[in-house]
């Protein structure tokens, strides 16, 4: 009997821990709505990577004005993912950014999100992840 309890007890608290995000993802749950729904402007700064961002910069640029005009914007993130590659490579340089937007490419689908939510002038729910 014991060992029953053992057993049950080690697999309901690693079941519960599974929801709980850990770790840098903590900072980012909100459990008070009302507080969540503002999103801070990041300005703008140069890359710190000149010849590899400049380039980076220029490809998301055009996809940001061309690609995303005719096609529509697609992204279930705030910012979406574009911009969030955008912020990484200025913050963080292109190679550290460039992986930290890969990322989130990964991350881009509708599976549901236990962090903070904003909604879009459309009146969507959108999640919420800035560059960190």
């Amino acid at each position: 009997m014991k060992y029953l309890t053992l057993i049950f007890l080690l697999i309901y608290s690693t079941a519960y821990a599974s929801l709980i995000p850990w770790g840098k993802d903590a900072d980012l749950v909100c459990y008070n709505k009302k507080k969540c729904l503002t999103i801070p402007l990041s300005k703008p700064t140069p890359c710190k990577t000149l010849i590899l961002g400049s380039i980076g910069e220029a490809v998301i640029s055009f996809h940001q004005t061309t690609i995303t005009s005719c096609d529509g914007p697609r992204s279930n993130f705030r910012p979406s993912s574009s911009q969030y590659m955008l912020d990484a490579f200025r913050k963080y340089g292109f190679f550290q950014g460039f992986s930290m937007g890969c990322d989130r490419l990964m991350r881009e689908n509708s599976d549901p999100w236990v962090y903070r939510e904003n909604f879009n002038e459309h009146g969507h729910l959108m999640k919420y992840d800035p560059v960190p």
